[in-house]
């Protein structure tokens, strides 16, 4: 049956950004994102928080905690997963965890591998410390939705030479290509705001911004927020003709049903008309 998901006010685009280890710089980072009213998630190695460049944690929990903005796991210590032992690893993992759990008073479903480094063995090790997405450092120069949210590719980092013939490509769908879409687009920029402090360029940011902010068909989340609703969508049930469908999240959830949008709320039912 040709029934689609949809992000938020049936959009079709979503864009994301990661950013990772929690340094000084992400003030700035964030300072532009809120100016754009754009939606980061930032990986933060909570046991290098207030050594040397990196945010002190009464900063951190006042740039992260009182903003829009995701909270997620990048390594206690940013140990590469896939390099040190079973043991060593699920500690980085577990003890980053529960110390940015009891810091921001919320649940961390994410993690962003340090270094990029994984393997099949820390996937395992990082599904079983609780966590529900992991974000890889392997750009695909794509905007698919994830098919396996442990090996979560970006589209790419902003240092990529082609990011802005990107971004033209993302917003340059016409409505028909829209209209039977299997699936939305989604922008996934990822980076370390220290290297816009390195390279001086933090104009490429500001350029990013600007160009896909405030547009009416995206939807400007983060990274656990895209996880959420698609999960929410994956568990909608549907009657046998597919007329009636049971959605028992908390997310109202936006469809296309043959080309018709429908809305299906928050733990309800709802049946559609033809």
């Amino acid at each position: 049956m040709y029934r689609f998901l949809r992000f938020p006010g049936w959009k079709y685009n979503a864009v994301t950004l990661s950013y990772d280890d929690g340094l000084i710089y992400d003030k700035k980072l964030v300072e532009i994102l809120d100016k754009y009213s754009l939606k980061g998630t930032f990986n933060l190695c909570s046991e290098l928080l207030s050594q040397g460049k990196f945010l002190k944690k009464d900063e951190a929990t006042k740039l992260y905690g009182n903003s829009k903005h995701e909270v997620a796991i990048h390594g206690a210590k940013h140990l590469s997963l896939s390099t040190v032992s079973s043991e060593v690893a699920i500690r980085d993992v577990i003890v980053d965890r529960e110390n940015l759990e009891s810091q921001f008073g919320t649940i961390i479903k994410g993690l962003a591998y340090a270094n990029g480094l994984y393997d099949d063995n820390a996937i395992d090790l990082v599904e079983k410390c609780g966590i529900k997405y992991a974000r890889t450092a392997d750009s695909t120069n794509k905007f698919d939705l994830p098919t396996d949210w442990f090996r979560w590719t970006p589209t790419c980092h902003h240092n990529a030479k082609n990011l802005m013939e990107l971004v033209d490509e993302f917003l340059s769908a016409t409505e028909i290509e829209y209209f039977w879409a299997n699936s939305p687009k989604l922008f996934y920029l990822w980076g370390h705001s220290f290297e816009f402090n390195n390279d001086n360029n933090w104009e490429v940011i500001e350029e990013f911004a600007k160009k896909v902010a405030n547009r009416e068909d995206v939807w400007y989340c983060t990274n656990v927020e895209l996880y959420d609703y698609v999960k929410a969508f994956e568990r909608l049930e549907f009657s046998v003709d597919g007329k009636i469908i049971a959605n028992h999240s908390d997310k109202d959830l936006y469809l296309s049903y043959y080309g018709q949008k429908v809305l299906v709320k928050a733990c309800g039912v709802t049946k559609i008309n033809e």
